[in-house]
């Protein structure tokens, strides 16, 4: 299986601290892959630096078989959400999304498709501020599908989340890799994951400490 997001020594420094230590993986393509670790364990950054929105102080990866070194190359294929999604409070979740599709040149007619996917046409006229805090994650998903991507990378989407919204979200994941996206999903927390990830990357102070099947860690 094609890998769709490769990290071959990614390392970044600021100063005298390391947050990612000469990272190296490989995630296979139409999985869902979770992304573990403490926090500070250096996950954020390391998304950071897949999405091109920080250089990396040595080390190369690839996304789509394209090095982050040309972001431009690979980000249209790319949807993502980065610690939590930030909406305008006083609009709706369809206005929100109809927003995002004017800036990005989306069709109006993919806002409604997303917002039934993702549960929420119901919801649909009602203002952000009203919604639970998994259904504001849930329309950041939504707002991730809007370029129709190949892979989605998520930073913690299900972290303060009630059992109730926990089971949304995963479900939601779960139903969007089985459709043929690849996701890169982080999160603190190793069972929330382990639920869902058919493949785990376990990072700690920078460095990855276990990277393969689900099954093959929790049986060790």
């Amino acid at each position: 299986m094609a890998a769709i997001i490769s990290a071959e020594n990614l390392t970044k420094k600021y100063g005298d601290l390391i947050a990612v230590d000469h990272v190296s993986f490989e995630i296979p393509a139409g999985a869902i892959t979770g992304f573990v670790g403490p926090n500070g364990a250096g996950k954020t950054t390391t998304i950071r630096m897949l999405l091109g929105l920080v250089k990396p102080s040595a080390g190369s990866a690839r996304i789509l078989e394209r090095s982050i070194a040309e972001p431009e190359a690979y980000l249209p294929f790319v949807g993502a959400m980065i610690e939590g999604p930030a909406f305008y409070p006083a609009l709706s979740g369809r206005e929100n999304l109809r927003v995002l599709a004017r800036l990005g040149d989306f069709p109006y007619e993919r806002v409604e498709e997303l917002l039934e996917l993702v549960g929420l046409a119901d919801r649909a006229t009602s203002k952000f501020k009203t919604y639970s805090l998994g259904m504001k994650q849930r329309l950041g998903i939504a707002a991730a599908l809007l370029p129709n991507p190949k892979v989605l990378i998520l930073d913690e989407p299900v972290n303060g989340l009630d059992p109730a919204g926990i089971h949304e979200v995963r479900n939601l994941l779960r139903s969007l890799a089985d459709s043929g996206i690849s996701i890169f999903v982080s999160s603190h927390i190793l069972s929330e994951l382990a639920v869902i990830a058919d493949y785990l990357v376990v990072v700690d102070h920078g460095k990855v400490l276990f990277q393969g099947l689900t099954k093959e860690l929790l049986a060790a």
